[in-house]
């Protein structure tokens, strides 16, 4: 009974405001930032995640929200439990492997030597390549809707495929999600830690993973230090998701999805809502611009350095 679910509708209002937040000022900074781009392509697939982020928050918010405001009495209706159910699936698998396409970048332009999308032609290349990302992102997201059915879960506020159903349609679509979505992760977190290492034992390499507005200097330890965060919250975020979907479509789990499903669903919102703050707005150049902008504002005009000995200098000035 609807009378009988107790769920505060707090954490969905403040995960919507956050993401709209984080996401258009990370917008906004990047189109703020857009000639002082050295690593383009990495603007390209921000763009991209941001995108999949929005559609994800502009299509479940308004339902998750009325059911929220209607004390569960508001029943989501099955058209609409398709819809969210493919967006949700959708939006996920999209970002996973949007975020597999920016390590896939990191490592390439390491292993060349030289920044790809500084090719001539080369930015049409990443749009095709966002693009394509989002067609097979569609057809993951779309099979149950041909082969499976979706369900409403706990307490009523959102829609997956079924995995409470032993169908041999939604056993193979739940399992080519989950499936997808964890190789989609390992790859990514594989990719990562060969970037590292090879970072590490060449520092030099740190320089090119950052803008044109670099910060210390090629030995700057914050490159890799921003590899690490952002694949532990890829994988602590969207991991048990995918392997509570895995475990209950080979049965191992069995039961309705509840409270602990619902917690996970908002741990993947978390990270919808991370992910500006950390590919962007949290990044240690755009926050070097920040404190120069403020120092200008007190001791005059300072010209935001574009190599990275002048930048040491700065450093140095600024900390005397």
């Amino acid at each position: 009974m609807a009378n009988d679910i107790e769920e505060s509708g707090v954490p969905a209002y403040v995960l919507f405001a956050l993401g709209l937040l984080g996401n258009g000022l990370a917008l906004g900074v990047i189109c703020w930032n857009r000639e002082n781009h050295q690593w383009r392509s990495f603007y390209i697939f921000f763009v991209g995640l941001a995108v999949s982020d929005f559609l994800n928050q502009m299509v479940m918010f308004p339902v998750t929200a009325l059911r929220y405001a209607s004390d569960f009495d508001y029943e989501i209706s099955p058209q609409i439990c398709q819809l969210m159910s493919f967006f949700y699936a959708f939006t996920q698998i999209s970002s996973g492997i949007i975020i597999a396409g920016i390590t896939t970048d990191q490592y390439l332009f390491l292993m060349i030597g030289q920044s790809l999308d500084t090719m001539q032609g080369n930015r049409r290349i990443y749009i095709l390549f966002l693009c394509v990302i989002w067609i097979v992102s569609a057809l993951v997201s779309s099979l149950h809707l041909f082969i499976g059915t979706s369900q409403v879960f706990y307490p009523g506020s959102w829609c997956f495929v079924d995995v409470t159903d032993g169908g041999i349609g939604n056993i193979t679509s739940a399992l080519f999600y989950s499936l997808t979505g964890i190789a989609v992760l390992i790859y990514t977190v594989s990719l990562n830690v060969c970037i590292v290492y090879k970072s590490y034992r060449n520092p030099e390499h740190r320089c090119h993973l950052v803008d044109a507005n670099r910060i210390t200097g090629f030995y700057d330890f914050h490159v890799n230090m921003f590899l690490a965060v952002s694949v532990t919250v890829y994988v602590i975020c969207w991991g048990p998701f995918l392997i509570d979907v895995l475990l209950r479509s080979v049965k191992v789990v069995s039961g309705n999805p509840g409270r602990w499903e619902l917690w996970l669903v908002r741990l993947i919102d978390i990270k919808s809502n991370i992910n500006p703050f950390l590919y962007v707005l949290l990044r240690k150049e755009y926050l070097r611009n920040v404190f120069l902008c403020c120092k200008s504002c007190c001791i005059g005009n300072i010209q935001i350095p574009t190599s990275c000995e002048e930048t040491d200098r700065l450093v140095g000035v600024t900390e005397m």
